[in-house]
């Protein structure tokens, strides 16, 4: 599975994203990101398919296939997310699905809309310090859809000049030191000073290498958006 480099920058809005691998002799697993620039403004993807190995790859790939194609033919982001669902009924069993992050990023950066499919919730950055954002358990994973009894339906982050959001999956918040403990996110010194995405990156992942003090267990996606100022 191919992950296709994310747009630098459409009208106001900066993107960068890293994907770590936990195997040494694997670039690629059942993680995923994407992002598709279209008229509505930047549509992405961060999810994290069930399980390991092939299997969590052909998940992911399936996925992201579905989500190229939805983004820029469907209107909203509930509609991706049930294309996305209808795809996945056809390509999974029962016991597999994939949690996952939708949202839409107006092209001057001031509103994102979110749909959080039992994925770990997004962290603004900004004056306030980290927050994270969305309802703690968000909406069943993809796959799941049928057992929803309403449509999948998006919230609102309003983002000033100069602010950020961090998508994730949980490979980076349940990576754990020798000790046993969890990574602090919202307590790590990256997330606490304003940078640009890749200068973010670089001190996110230095952070969590230096928490785990070896390879991670899990594979970790990471993928940040900020609004420039105009």
């Amino acid at each position: 599975m191919l992950l296709r480099p994310l747009p630098g920058r459409v009208g106001q809005v900066r993107m960068a994203g890293r994907y770590l691998s936990a195997s040494s002799r694997a670039r690629i697993g059942g993680d995923l990101y994407a992002a598709v620039p279209t008229a509505s403004g930047v549509r992405l993807i961060v999810g994290d398919a069930e399980g390991k190995g092939l299997s969590a790859v052909e998940q992911a790939a399936t996925a992201m296939g579905a989500f190229r194609d939805a983004a820029h033919e469907e209107r909203t982001l509930s509609a991706i997310a049930a294309r996305i669902e209808a795809t996945l009924d056809r390509e999974l069993s029962e016991e597999q699905f994939i949690t996952a992050i939708l949202a839409e990023v107006k092209q001057d950066g001031s509103k994102i809309d979110v749909i959080n499919c039992g994925h770990p919730q997004p962290l603004q950055l900004g004056p306030k310090g980290p927050r994270l954002l969305g309802p703690a358990d968000g909406t069943l994973p993809l796959g799941f859809g049928a057992l929803a009894a309403a449509e999948r339906i998006p919230f609102t982050i309003t983002l000033q000049a100069d602010e950020t959001v961090l998508f994730y999956t949980d490979g980076l918040i349940e990576a754990r030191n020798r000790a046993g403990e969890f990574f602090p996110l919202t307590e790590c010194a990256s997330v606490q000073t304003p940078a640009d995405p890749h200068t973010l990156l670089e001190r996110l992942i230095a952070e969590v290498s230096q928490h785990v003090s070896h390879q991670p267990h899990d594979d970790i996606v990471l993928l940040v958006v900020r609004r420039q100022p105009p």
